[in-house]
């Protein structure tokens, strides 16, 4: 295979350019939306499209990429797929008017929608069989270690520079990353232009419609308090019925736009699944934690980001190791061991409280930081395991999308919950705040002297000691809410314990799987 001439780790690194970039603008934004709503004249509520559009369009590509691949070829796809991405991240930086940027977002989220499946099927296919752990290792430090550094890069731009860093960072980046490619890397035969492919346009208006719904939804529910919302409901039942249309077309499909025939191979049902539950875990956690920091605990965007950064490290330090294990250790047993590390992180959050320090939130996520690749690494490889090359494209494509939306839906589910938990609390703390209660009046009487004492007036202490006590309330059923959505984030980790039993790890000779 041409591939071949080159050293597979050079490719690597070149594929993996682009995927990091990619992959970082997931959330990178996230901390400049305030300078990007100010600058722009518009709501820091309207300023989150500008999260949504771009994984809205990168939702719809992930799973046809495959498909695109076949048609285009695959080299020129992944080439023409980074010049898109690079040129709308130059224009989303010299965005002038609001609706301008969300164009320009789309375009970029529709061009980076392709990046991650390619340089995951390029990898799979340029290391040898008993060498695609350290391949998993690499692509994996790019989609763990990038949305986890994200809001630190974003936030050292926004603050040093300008919120439109954040963007132009992209440009010479992507075009490294465009001549490397041109240059290293070659298409085998079955990845190559097949011009005689149909288009089934009615197949592709469903999914596009489909997934843009769902992922618009997944994203806006909790500001327009779910299915209390016109638009959301209308965006449930698009999602519900293009995508069940799409279901229907492309079965019956001679050419299908996803290849279905793939969920046959038990393996990769189950790396679906798993990667599907990672993202739900990676992402629900890592969206909680610097809100936390920064709303309890007073910490800036960029301190925020230290918090996450260690998990990050974490990963990088452990996925080359879980890399070369994936070979001489049972791949249930490395899986097994990441499901337990990241458990253990999420009972370490579930225990955070108002006087925690740094390093309490820091050494959460470093375990976490462990324990993620000892479950991408070897989910990614079971997935893969038992498929034939020219299947890895499409099998890509669908399990870096079940990874996404398990992250929209993680994101969604935190972010519900959260606040209806923090209505709980604040609602059972509220009843011990009466005048019949002997706590409650020592406290008050207390704390009126504290403030008497700093040169309040005895008239004056109550409504400040009132104010007090109040938020005081709120931080309490905050941080307990923060505990509940935490430890329910566990009760979706441990079952996956089950799920692992059923991976294959030989294949008879008569192609069937066995245990």
């Amino acid at each position: 295979m041409a591939q071949q001439k080159v050293n597979p780790y050079v490719i690597a690194l070149t594929v993996m350019l682009a995927t990091f970039m990619e992959v970082l603008d997931t959330s990178v934004a996230n901390v400049a939306l305030p300078h990007i709503a100010g600058s722009l004249s518009v709501t820091v509520t309207d300023s989150t499209w500008v999260l949504t559009s771009y994984l809205a369009a990168n939702a719809i590509v992930l799973p046809i990429t495959g498909w695109l691949s076949q048609k285009i070829g695959r080299k020129r796809y992944f080439i023409g797929s980074i010049v898109l991405f690079t040129i709308s991240s130059a224009l989303c930086g010299l965005s002038f008017d609001f609706y301008f940027l969300l164009v320009a977002r789309a375009i970029q989220g529709f061009a980076g929608g392709g990046l991650q499946p390619v340089s995951q099927a390029i990898l799979m296919e340029s290391f040898p069989e008993k060498k695609r752990g350290m391949a998993m290792s690499i692509f994996s430090i790019g989609v763990i270690f990038a949305p986890i550094l994200g809001p630190v890069i974003g936030g050292w731009l926004t603050d040093q520079y300008s919120w439109r860093w954040v963007f132009y960072i992209n440009v010479p980046v992507g075009i490294l990353a465009t001549i490397l490619t041109m240059i290293l890397v070659e298409d085998p035969p079955y990845a190559r232009a097949n011009s005689k492919l149909k288009i089934d346009y009615l197949a592709l208006s469903f999914i596009f419609i489909g997934i843009a719904s769902l992922q618009i939804m997944l994203d806006q529910g909790q500001n327009k308090d779910w299915f209390n919302s016109n638009l959301i409901v209308i965006l449930a039942l698009f999602a519900f019925f293009f995508i069940s249309m799409f279901i229907i077309k492309n079965a019956f499909s001679k050419e299908p736009i996803i290849k279905f025939k793939l969920f046959k191979d038990v393996n990769y049902s189950i790396g679906v699944f798993l990667m599907f539950m990672t993202g739900f875990v990676l992402y629900s956690s890592l969206a909680l934690l610097p809100i936390l920091v920064q709303t309890l605990m007073g910490y800036d965007a960029l301190k925020a980001g230290y918090v996450i950064a260690p998990g990050g490290v974490a990963s990088l330090m452990i996925a080359p190791i879980i890399g070369k294990l994936s070979n001489k250790v049972n791949i249930k047993v490395l899986v097994g061991a990441g499901i337990l590390l990241v458990a253990y992180s999420l009972h370490l959050m579930s225990e955070f409280n108002l006087t925690a320090s740094f390093d309490v939130f820091a050494w959460a996520r470093i375990i976490m930081g462990f324990g993620l690749p000892a479950m991408f690494i070897p989910i990614n490889l079971v997935a893969y395991k038992f498929l034939k090359k020219e299947d890895m494209g499409d099998a890509s494509g669908v399990i870096n999308f079940a990874r996404n939306i398990g992250g929209s839906i993680g994101i969604s589910f935190a972010a519900t919950m959260l606040q209806r938990r923090e209505v709980f609390h604040r609602d059972a703390l509220v009843q011990n705040f009466s005048q019949s209660s002997v706590i409650f009046q020592n406290f008050l009487d207390s704390t009126r002297q504290y403030l008497v004492t700093h040169g309040f007036s005895f008239a004056d202490s109550y409504h400040a000691a009132i104010d007090l006590m109040n938020n005081l309330l709120l931080a309490q059923s905050a941080i307990m809410g923060y505990q509940d959505v935490f430890h329910l984030i566990i009760y979706f980790t441990l079952p996956l314990f089950f799920v692992i039993l059923f991976i294959r790890t030989k294949q008879t000779k008569d192609k069937r799987v066995t245990l």
